[in-house]
């Protein structure tokens, strides 16, 4: 199956046919497709397996637009907008998008990672916009009243989200190496987790000792972990060092140990990733439960999260979330500051 988001095409050819019905396997992420197919239409449903969330679908084979309008629209959304998800416990968001026409293209930033890739489209004064990633089938559904944005983020079957934005060229979100800190007293961290054969990783181990290590905090359903990973992957590709190692530290929703560390050697051996990934916690992605297990840190408010450390063992940063390639400007100013920062720490 090949999925196409804006300027993304995503391939997930794991299928399995049986008589008059298909599965769809999404790894990394714990999400399937089942669906009942004829020659020219699927009918079913998206499922996360662990969570047991869902949502039901119907698609058909046509070479036509997944939105369609004769109307035109009353406006452009092109620019920068400020965003306000769940007005009623506020959560503060940044929308990019680019109108060509009637088609848009662009994704919401978040203190806690993007919405990827959205396109879709505007006519009169309403807005369609949707991606499907594998982990997460978002359709966004709104309408313009005054100068002010007003929609819904739809989920899954039972999970709406309302938003509200507004243009401001010169809105930006908080610097995303302020919102994870350390407790008072605390400059360094430390861990001890199984890798996925069963061994016991510590940062106090050999292999860590006086190198810059880059801790990645993620998790194997996470889409914004994913992104990030690939950018960690073809950074060792283009700056191998030996004074520089990275190692994931991964928050699972799978119910067993077992199936946990199933999913992150998936992981590894479909990305080819050359360093460890160590299970710190499955049976849900709670970040308080998190936290008792890396107790020098304050908080953590998203996955990913990373934090670098330099060659004498303190934390010289903590970056929240994951700018990914669907945020433009900002995933490269995120590449050419991460890379600013290594350089200097490995010449130290």
């Amino acid at each position: 199956m090949i999925i196409e988001n804006d300027k993304e095409t995503l391939i997930y050819d794991d299928i399995i046919f049986e008589k008059d019905s298909i599965k769809i396997i999404m790894p990394p992420y714990d999400a399937v497709i089942i669906a009942k197919k004829d020659a020219e239409t699927l009918n079913g449903r998206y499922l996360k397996e662990e969570s047991g969330k869902e949502a039901s679908f119907y698609a058909r084979i046509n070479n036509e637009p997944k939105f369609q309008s004769d109307k035109k629209a009353n406006f452009s959304l092109s620019g920068k907008y400020k965003t306000v998800f769940r007005p009623e416990n506020p959560y503060p968001g940044l929308g990019i998008f680019n109108q060509e026409g009637n088609k848009v293209s662009g994704t919401f930033r978040k203190n806690t990672g993007d919405t990827r890739y959205l396109s879709g489209i505007t006519f009169g004064d309403s807005i369609l916009l949707s991606t499907f990633d594998g982990a997460h089938p978002y359709l966004i559904k709104a309408e313009k009243k005054g100068d002010t944005i007003f929609g819904n983020l739809h989920y899954y079957n039972d999970s709406i989200t309302e938003f509200w934005m507004i243009e401001d060229q010169g809105y930006e979100l908080a610097d995303s190496k302020t919102l994870t800190k350390l407790k008072d007293g605390f400059q360094s961290i430390n861990f001890n987790f199984k890798d996925t054969t069963g061994k016991f990783v510590s940062l106090n181990d050999a292999q860590f000792k006086d190198k810059v290590v880059v801790v990645q905090i993620l998790g194997t359903w996470c889409p914004n972990c994913l992104d990030e990973t690939q950018f960690f992957l073809s950074y060792i590709e283009e700056n191998p060092n030996e004074d520089l190692a990275f190692i994931g530290l991964s928050v699972e929703a799978a119910k067993t140990e077992e199936k946990a560390m199933k999913r992150i050697k998936n992981m590894i051996d479909k990305f080819n990733i050359p360093y460890p990934i160590l299970l710190a916690q499955y049976g849900g992605t709670d970040k308080e439960k998190f936290l008792k297990k890396i107790p020098m840190l304050e908080n953590i408010i998203s996955y990913p999260t990373t934090i670098i450390i330099d060659k004498s063992g303190m934390v010289n940063s903590t970056h929240t979330g994951f700018n990914g390639p669907a945020t433009g400007q900002a995933y490269l100013d995120y590449k050419e500051n991460f890379k600013t920062e290594i350089k200097g720490l490995l010449e130290l």
